[in-house]
């Protein structure tokens, strides 16, 4: 081979090779995103996956913003009313996160706020296959969230061995504040419970019961009527109109010596987002329409710091 030859072949050899790596340059830096870059010969196909990329997503949810129950708290705490006691806290279920106020782990009487804890047992007890509720237990529990009546409330007290259903509770949601009275276990609504226990119990009716279950008591604590069994004027709270559409409530009410109390507990916001328990203890000499204008009060601040995540 002469030497122009040689020199030839050499400096085509080193043209392929730089035509090589700049076809290699392209490839290293990628294909484009969505596509798949075959390459290597016919007979041993490889894949080079696209590299990763960042995917703007449209939120479908409200975003949590933890400062709105924290200033409705605040709000509650802040209100200061003579001879009035609160006891408040909120649950974002979307987050988990729990806003809990000064008093919101204090135990107050549960009036008949108790209903809902018993109901959600029973619930719990038939799925279980430990009970079995005929028409008319079915009948009391409607009665026993929708109108608040006592007396279907005794029935399934009695039935069903209330005490032992309060406990069964506390270990099922893991209450920390519910307390019996223990000198007289019939008086139900003098159970001890604190604002933080009744928002475990509401999260567990609506997560941990069958579907079929927290239905039903997500619908009958949405048709909860304005006045109770007894005529009470429940409409205040959480259902003090004009009534949010998408409140679900359990309310208490009763006298006890010199107290009076009022609770106005629930679910608000579309897909059940908030659960609020705003408690309270109040001189009963003030009347039950100044009461329930202080309980208003508390709700309509809750309402409306919460109002921007509620749609």
């Amino acid at each position: 081979m002469t030497p122009v030859v040689a020199t030839v072949l050499v400096v085509v050899a080193m043209v392929a090779v730089v035509v090589h790596n700049l076809h290699g340059s392209d490839s290293d830096a990628g294909p484009t995103p969505g596509t798949t870059t075959i390459s290597g010969a016919a007979d041993a196909l490889t894949t080079t996956q696209p590299k990763p990329t960042t995917t703007s997503l449209t939120p479908t949810t409200t975003p949590d913003n933890p400062a709105l129950a924290l200033a409705a708290v605040h709000a509650v705490d802040a209100l200061h009313v003579s001879g009035v006691q609160y006891g408040v806290a909120i649950l974002d279920r979307q987050t988990g996160h729990e806003t809990v106020g000064e008093e919101g782990d204090i135990g107050f009487f549960s009036a008949s706020v108790i209903k809902l804890f018993v109901v959600v047992a029973l619930l719990h007890q038939q799925e279980q296959g430990q009970i079995k509720l005929d028409s008319n237990d079915q009948y009391d529990i409607r009665r026993a969230l929708e109108l608040s009546d006592d007396n279907a409330m005794d029935a399934l007290w009695v039935n069903f061995n209330g005490p032992v259903l309060v406990d069964d509770m506390i270990k099922l949601a893991d209450l920390r504040h519910t307390v019996l009275d223990a000198n007289n276990s019939g008086e139900w609504g003098e159970t001890k419970i604190s604002a933080t226990d009744v928002l475990a119990v509401w999260q567990y009716a609506l997560t941990k019961l069958t579907p079929a279950d927290s239905s039903l008591v997500i619908g009958y604590t949405h048709s909860a009527a304005n006045n109770g069994a007894d005529g009470f004027d429940q409409a205040f709270g959480l259902l003090q109109p004009p009534r949010n559409t998408s409140v679900k409530a359990k309310q208490g009410w009763m006298i006890a010596g010199s107290q009076m109390i009022l609770n106005t507990t629930g679910v608000l916001g579309s897909d059940n987002k908030y659960v609020i328990a705003i408690m309270t203890k109040q001189s009963a000499g003030i009347g039950y329409s100044r009461g329930r204008a202080n309980v208003d009060k508390a709700s309509s601040l809750v309402q409306k710091a919460l109002a921007p995540a509620i749609t």
